[in-house]
């Protein structure tokens, strides 16, 4: 495995990276925000594999030490799958107003 801190770093970022796309689909709802919130999901997917990637070292038993680190990383993870729902919440709802049903 890579060391803990590249990952989490990676995590991080990836959990950054939803979040910004969210609020970018949320500023452009007319124009891109299907295609936004798709790659957002994308990169919390990519969050999501890498956190699965670091719970299995509990798993194996390997030594590994909760710090706050480890903590700042999941914390980022669960606002952006929060901040993902919400956006794709509030766009449906404008969709319905509008008259736009998109599913």
């Amino acid at each position: 495995m890579e060391k803990l801190e590249t990952l989490l770093m990676q995590m991080i970022s990836y959990s950054g990276d939803c979040k910004s796309l969210c609020i970018e689909a949320m500023n452009s709802f007319r124009d891109e925000a299907a295609s936004l919130l798709e790659e957002a999901e994308k990169s919390l997917l990519r969050a999501q594999r890498i956190h699965a990637q670091i719970l299995s070292t509990f798993v194996r038993n390997e030594e590994m030490k909760i710090n706050l680190f480890v903590v700042h990383a999941e914390d980022q993870m669960m606002s952006s799958e929060t901040i993902l729902s919400v956006v794709k919440g509030m766009l449906k709802i404008l969709d319905k107003k509008e008259g736009r049903d998109n599913g």
